[in-house]
């Protein structure tokens, strides 16, 4: 079976194939003079985005079901830093170019409160690229993971608020397969074997609650960090997927503002 698993893994450069996509990723600094505000307001900066974006696109993403985008925010001192990350070049395009052509403030109409936008930083990364950093290359086993946003995932009708192994590594594959037109990371074996070999070893974690539309959501935010056993190309997935998590984001309503992470750059100990 391991074996099996390394030979899959090998020959998934017939399958993920290097793409003319890209990966795009938007910070926006805005000034907060309001104490009060937190996570909770994420999903009225979902309304902000939404506005800013053409009715064709909406109309389309509406349709499709597809949210080729996530976005969260985060909170220190007196600023808020709104990130939005997209996963492919038409989002992009539809995304984040309108936001960082045109947005000179964040008008939050529901609260009444104009926030300032004080610096706008953009980056792009091809697919090419990605595969190249995390994927084609000697992967690091002990993955340093922080949830910045409140996350959480929804299984057999009820919410799971603690970081699941089998249920992250799922979120991410299907987050991968679905913003990736002509790319499949996803079978059960890979999922089998990276649950099988896979360890949390550290975590520094709190429960915690996301509030949206009048729903209340347990989830947690936190710190892990995951041993990744058997050979270097399971690793390398591993590596692949959490890459491609901190643009996709992971669990549940990242398009609304949960489930953010950051790997951590550290140690092989």
């Amino acid at each position: 079976m391991m074996e099996k698993f390394v030979e899959i893994c090998y020959y998934r450069k017939d399958v993920i194939i290097y793409e003319v996509d890209m990966l795009g990723k938007l910070e926006i600094m805005l000034e907060n003079e309001d104490n009060r505000l937190n996570y909770n307001i994420s999903s009225l900066f979902q309304g902000v985005l939404m506005e800013s974006i053409s009715a064709p696109y909406a109309d389309n993403l509406h349709k499709t079901g597809l949210k080729p985008y996530s976005q969260y925010l985060e909170f220190e001192n007196n600023l808020i830093k709104w990130t939005i990350h997209t996963m492919t070049e038409e989002a992009k395009n539809q995304v984040i170019n309108p936001l960082l052509n045109n947005m000179q403030d964040v008008n939050l109409k529901q609260k009444n409160i104009t926030l300032k936008v004080l610096e706008k930083k953009v980056s792009i990364k091809t697919y090419e690229q990605l595969l190249n950093e995390k994927y084609f290359f000697q992967g690091n086993p002990y993955l340093d993971v922080t949830f910045i946003t409140p996350t959480a995932f929804k299984s057999q009708g009820k919410y799971v608020f603690y970081p699941d192994l089998k249920l992250i590594f799922q979120s991410l594959m299907n987050k991968f397969d679905n913003s990736s037109a002509n790319s499949s990371i996803y079978s059960e074996e890979a999922l089998e074997h990276l649950i099988e070999n896979s360890d949390i070893t550290r975590y520094r974690l709190k429960s915690t609650v996301f509030h949206m539309e009048g729903i209340v959501i347990p989830s947690f935010m936190g710190r892990i960090t995951i041993k990744i056993r058997g050979p270097q190309a399971m690793v390398n997935l591993a590596n692949l997927l959490f890459a491609y998590g901190e643009y996709s984001g992971v669990g549940i309503k990242s398009a609304i503002g949960m489930g953010g992470l950051r790997v951590n750059e550290r140690s092989t100990k």
